[in-house]
């Protein structure tokens, strides 16, 4: 089908409305096609070649009749007369470009002498300054003629004349014999030795018109063509020969169509249900061994592998919706080596913890093609991820909490105490009787203060330790832990259950019907921390130390209670309750 699709696309009129020139039998025509192409915007034709349709045979007949109207006001009379636009006849042409050539300086030298006839003074403020001057390197050819050009005629005369005998600038001299002879001799009827403020007028005038049809030529390319061809052109016979392949070319077209139409069936025949598995279910996504063809690759961060990657446009719209998903979700750019431009992704943390995870962490990007490029973590939405984390993100707050209040006392301890100690030492204690000196003293009487305190306080702890029931301050601690761990857990288990891979979609753009929940199943292969090789260690886990070190405590706690039980037994003897016998029964 493609084999026989490439062979009607390449016939002359393979596309309704377009031919190429080489569709046309005639010479004449073909040539006419040609010249369309070449000078107004082409149509486009499946070979890739440039082709004619109707707007383009439209636009090239409408400037041609604008050219060639606009050519007409420019030509000669059949009697020869001169006209207001063509004043000196065939002349007209070559006096009009002396005339546009000159024309600037002749209107910066007249008004010059208008201004000193007014005032001499005048010409002090004219031509080069003795600082520029000074700045011309005038053993410079090169720099000598550019002064000329741009200098004045001649030098600006009271009496409003310009001598062509005398005073004239040398690098317009021929220039303005030129003048003399082609302008002034045909305008004013003689070329005279001098040029007045009238005279120049009246030139001007004489070549008002000329100027204006100039200035009215149409901005068209058809004005590179022979005129005559031109006129040629806008005979009927070649429009209707082009309207006709213009109209031979929809039955082809037709044909064409039917050809692509039945391309498409087969590439839906062949694809379809792979593309509806990638787009409307999902099985490859899930599958471990397979890649949907709208995921990215993976991410390789913070010792964990995540093998869920979307493509977002923009974050700020995504993440809109994706924050409906209940997930932690990491924003990544990603910098292709090379000269690849860079873009953001989406990507799910669905087990383990966060890690070392934070906006800034970087790391290495896999796309589905093997390529590896740079990753950066842009912006993260932040939401439970596992239960464990769940329980021990209450404790972690608390824990950051007090470590940072008790730094915030101990900070302020140690400033108070550097005080004291520098005011100490500045101010020596003395003696009341004899006023001696005592440089330790003080020191020691405030290190004994100290020493007492301390162990006040650590007695009193003790005692008030030994005075409670042991079994009551386990008990507190467990309700305390508990009041702690149960709405957390409540809330953490909701959103764990709530987690939802379509939102993460519907943000990049996708529209989804159903819920797409997560298993501990797919929660592990989306985010996967690779074992290490055959005889490699790692630093070991924080949260295993953690975890045993609650166990020690629980057990230093349990075996305290079990010391104090065993230290109070035998129990206090036994009371009876009987009552002792009356005597005087």
């Amino acid at each position: 089908v493609r084999k026989i699709k490439t062979q009607q696309e390449a016939t002359p009129v393979s596309e309704a409305g377009v031919v190429l020139p080489e569709a046309a039998q005639d010479q004449k025509v073909r040539e006419f096609l040609e010249n369309i192409v070449a000078t107004v915007t082409s149509a486009a034709h499946p070979s890739g070649s440039a082709g004619v349709g109707q707007a383009q045979l439209d636009e090239f007949l409408k400037e041609a009749k604008q050219y060639l109207q606009w050519r007409k006001q420019g030509l000669i009379p059949s009697d020869g007369e001169q006209t207001n636009i063509i004043p000196l006849g065939d002349k007209t042409a070559g006096a009009y470009k002396v005339f546009v050539t000159v024309r600037g300086k002749i209107d910066q030298y007249l008004p010059q002498c208008e201004a000193i006839a007014l005032d001499e003074r005048f010409v002090q403020q004219m031509g080069w300054t003795d600082a520029e001057l000074r700045g011309l390197d005038f053993d410079d050819p090169a720099v000598i003629e550019d002064v000329l050009r741009q200098a004045p005629l001649a030098k600006a005369r009271p009496d409003r004349q310009l001598y062509f005998t005398e005073g004239i600038n040398p690098h317009y001299t021929q220039l303005l014999e030129k003048f003399r002879q082609e302008v002034m001799a045909p305008v004013l009827g003689q070329a005279g030795d001098s040029l007045s403020t009238q005279q120049w007028r009246q030139i001007r005038d004489t070549f008002a018109d000329h100027q204006a049809w100039v200035q009215a030529r149409p901005d068209s390319p058809v004005g590179s063509l022979d005129a005559d061809k031109l006129q040629a052109y806008l005979d009927e016979q070649f429009a209707a020969a082009v309207k006709k392949l213009i109209a031979d070319s929809t039955q082809t077209a037709f044909v064409l169509d039917n050809v692509r139409l039945t391309e498409k069936l087969i590439l839906f025949q062949a694809n379809l249900i792979e593309f509806v598995n990638n787009f409307v279910s999902f099985p490859d996504l899930y599958s471990p061994k397979k890649r949907a063809m709208f995921e990215m690759g993976s991410l390789v961060m913070d010792g964990r592998r995540f093998n869920f990657a979307i493509r977002i446009a923009n974050r700020s719209e995504h993440a809109a919706i994706a924050k409906n998903s209940n997930m932690y979700l990491l924003y990544v750019e990603i910098r292709p080596r090379g000269e690849g431009e860079k873009y953001e992704i989406a990507v799910p943390v669905t087990s383990g913890g966060k890690g070392n995870l934070c906006v800034g962490k970087r790391g290495m990007f896999v796309d589905v093609d093997g390529q590896a490029s740079d990753a950066k973590v842009v912006s993260i939405i932040d939401n439970p991820i596992s239960m464990s984390e769940a329980f021990t993100s209450p404790f972690r707050r608390i824990a950051a909490l007090v470590t940072g209040k008790i730094e915030s006392i101990t900070t302020k301890a140690e400033q108070k105490f550097d005080k004291q100690t520098a005011g100490v030492l500045s101010t020596p204690a003395q003696t009341p009787a004899t006023g001696q000196k005592m440089p330790a003293a003080g020191m020691l009487m405030g290190v004994g203060v100290a020493a007492a305190a301390l162990g006040s306080a650590l007695a009193y702890i003790t005692k008030t330790l030994a005075d409670t029931n042991p079994w009551a301050i386990v008990a507190g601690v467990v309700v305390a832990i508990l009041m702690v761990l149960l709405p957390t857990s409540i809330i953490g288990i909701l959103k764990l259950r709530k987690r939802d891979l379509s939102a993460i979609l519907e943000g990049a753009g996708w529209a989804i019907n159903a819920r797409m929940r997560l298993n501990s199943r797919q929660r592990k292969f989306f985010t996967q921390r690779p074992r290490f090789p055959k005889g490699a260690r790692g630093v070991p886990s924080l949260r295993r130390r953690a975890i045993w070190a609650f166990i020690i405590v629980i057990a230093i706690v349990a075996g305290g209670i079990l010391a104090h039980n065993f230290l109070q037994w035998p129990a206090e003897p036994h009371q009876s309750t009987s009552q002792p016998a009356d005597p005087n029964k």
